[in-house]
């Protein structure tokens, strides 16, 4: 059996296409099924089911996929560890984000490295569903998630991580009130870019106008935050985000006001891993660290900072 065989399977999986596999693989197609033929005849069993018209495994050929996904990543680990090694790092970390807590994931990083010394990470900004399905297929090692939307199976541990804030944020095109924070129907009153409301992050912001019984100006709606970001910079619209959205390097008072939302607790972050022993030491660290560090210091300094002068 060759690790050449368990790539070309592994593509054929992914794409379910023998010829968007031959692709992918830089191979012929004929090559390619030549070679998944010879594994099932090394194996003595059949893996792909080729009487039906729509692609399938068959009983038999799920098992091996499950297998051929294990195996290739141990290798890619093996391989890892040994370049580790080459360089002297601690380890690599795979994390996964939903988009509006991306800007306290530097926070972590400084916090691992302070701990642990260098070390490689791969970062993937993700939905709630896919974090889940990244972290089951052993893609991911930690999830940062919405705490309510965490898998609550024996197959996970769960942790909160912080308690998620909202604010309104805008340029001093707008005249926000002075006090630190302000109120839902307040709020209302400002044109406002918003998140899709298909987003976990839109539908709390719905919520909290629900809850104190008043109707937003929504100008804008979009999966981007980016482009949300830059409108609010623009001076055109002002929006509501939670604080951990928005990158930590605020730009200077006076350019950016962030107000507190009262009345409305958006719910948590939670920290997310497979219940099993993690690959390595280094992960378990990691996991340890994330845990420890105060992220509601820095959100808190957030908003502090974000508060017009008086």
């Amino acid at each position: 059996m060759f690790l050449k065989q368990l790539y070309y399977l592994r593509e054929i999986d992914r794409l379910q296409s023998f010829s968007k596999a031959a692709r992918a693989c830089h191979v012929s197609q004929p090559a390619l099924s030549r070679a998944v033929r010879q594994l099932e005849d090394e194996l003595g069993i059949v893996i792909i089911d080729r009487k039906k018209k729509v692609f399938g495994l068959t009983h038999e050929g799920t098992r091996v996929m499950k297998w051929t996904h294990d195996i290739l990543r141990n290798v890619e680990e093996l391989r890892n560890d040994a370049s580790l090694s080459k360089q002297e790092l601690a380890g690599v970390v795979k994390i996964g984000v939903i988009p509006t807590a991306v800007h306290i994931v530097p926070l972590l990083l400084e916090a691992i490295e302070q701990d642990l010394g260098e070390f490689a990470s791969e970062v993937s900004v993700l939905p709630n569903t896919q974090i889940i399905e990244h972290l089951a297929s052993k893609q991911l090692d930690i999830g940062i998630m919405y705490y309510d939307q965490c898998p609550q199976a024996r197959t996970f541990m769960v942790r909160n991580l912080y308690a998620e804030e909202q604010v309104l944020a805008g340029t001093d095109a707008y005249s926000f009130p002075d006090e630190n924070e302000i109120s839902w129907q307040e709020a209302a009153k400002f044109p406002l870019a918003l998140l899709n409301r298909d987003m976990r992050c839109r539908q709390l912001v719905d919520i909290g106008f629900q809850t104190a019984g008043v109707e937003p100006i929504i100008r804008l709606e979009t999966s981007s935050l980016d482009l949300i970001h830059a409108e609010i910079m623009n001076g055109a619209l002002a929006t509501i985000l939670p604080i951990s959205s928005f990158p930590l390097r605020v730009p200077a008072r006076g350019q950016l006001q962030i107000r507190r939302l009262s009345g409305f607790s958006a719910g948590s972050i939670g920290l997310v891993k497979l219940s099993e022993h993690a690959p390595s030491d280094f992960i378990e660290q990691v996991w340890e660290i994330a845990l420890k560090t105060d992220f509601r210091e820095h959100l808190d300094r957030l908003c502090s900072d974000g508060t017009k002068e008086k």
